[in-house]
């Protein structure tokens, strides 16, 4: 059985500045709902850091407050090896 790797903050972030990134329409639906703007999502992933792994689906949830004040989740996949894709952005709910 294979098993599945899981990544960090840092490789995250160099991906990201090498522009080895995609979204998935999901993201840009959500961040749209939620007026989150490139410029935050950016900020997450550069001061951000990884709260849980989903090593099963080769992703992990990146957290960080956005310079408007305003917490947000980046959902990352990994499975790609060459290229992340960003799965979903969003306002955590405070309840949670």
């Amino acid at each position: 059985m294979e098993s599945k790797r899981n990544i960090d903050i840092v490789h995250i972030r160099e991906m990201f500045r090498r522009g080895c990134f995609s979204f998935y329409f999901h993201a840009f639906q959500e961040a749209l709902k939620d007026g989150i703007t490139g410029d935050d999502i950016l900020y997450v992933i550069e001061h951000g850091e990884i709260i849980e792994e989903y090593l099963e689906r080769e992703r992990c949830l990146v957290f960080a407050v956005a310079r408007s004040g305003v917490p947000l989740h980046v959902v990352v996949d990994y499975s790609c090896g060459d290229e992340l894709q960003v799965v979903t952005i969003y306002v955590p709910d405070r309840r949670e």
